[in-house]
């Protein structure tokens, strides 16, 4: 009896790919993205883009502080000698500068009651119109003021300027007249004995540069005048924002 025993070769090799249930994650989370993609892909495309393109703006604020300077172009003023019947001028030009957007007014007083120009007993009156001049109200049209008239009115006086003679800004014509000529049309009045100060010129606008106000004076006296030497208690000005 003969027998053949054959060769038996087992080989075993190595297997590097996974099987069915080694391959189910990877499918099972693409799928899970695919239907994120499809439900929120609109959405998240929106969200992206505003993350990308996202802005901020910044806005600005400021504070511009209020000043207001009043200069007087000299501290005293001389009519040197009088003589009867014969007039004499002098001004005082204010310089204001402000940056207050409604302008400013302009106000005049004296500390003493007594008239404005002295010496010992003696005066000279402070006409026309009386010694206190006072400023309208609003509603009024007429200021305390009057015209010159030449050989009868002998005191000192005031106005501001309002015509094309001098520069100033916020003159009522109506307080001051139209003309600085001295003509019948142009008004005085006596320097305020009140220790409250009175307006005199409102220039309510704003103004980018310096401001000037003429206040011209104007003094005649009689012949029985006493001769001497007069001065006078202080003046004020006031220029206030308003």
């Amino acid at each position: 009896m003969k027998i053949n025993l054959k060769k038996f070769i087992v080989r075993i090799e190595k297997v590097n790919g996974m099987g069915k249930s080694e391959s189910f994650w990877p499918e099972f989370i693409a799928g899970l993205v695919l239907i994120f993609l499809l439900s929120f892909g609109p959405q998240l495309i929106q969200f992206v883009k505003a993350t990308v393109n996202d802005t901020e703006g910044v806005s600005f604020s400021a504070t511009v502080g209020p000043s207001l300077t009043l200069t007087v172009d000299a501290g005293s003023k001389a009519f040197s000698t009088i003589s009867a019947g014969t007039p004499k001028f002098a001004t005082s030009t204010l310089t204001i500068a402000t940056n207050n957007a409604g302008g400013f007014f302009t106000q005049i007083n004296r500390a003493s009651s007594t008239n404005t120009l002295f010496s010992g007993a003696n005066v000279i009156p402070d006409i026309p119109n009386g010694n206190n001049w006072t400023a309208p109200a609003a509603t009024s049209t007429a200021g305390p003021s009057a015209a010159w008239t030449k050989g009868t009115t002998v005191s000192l006086g005031f106005r501001v300027a309002s015509g094309a003679t001098y520069t100033t800004c916020g003159a009522a014509t109506a307080w001051w007249g139209t003309l600085d000529n001295d003509s019948a049309s142009t008004l005085y009045s006596g320097i305020s004995t009140s220790s409250a100060p009175a307006t005199i010129a409102n220039c309510n606008f704003y103004n980018a540069g310096d401001v000037t106000q003429t206040v011209v004076y104007k003094i005649d006296v009689s012949g029985s005048q006493a001769a001497t030497n007069y001065s006078s208690s202080p003046i004020t000005f006031t220029a206030t924002s308003q």
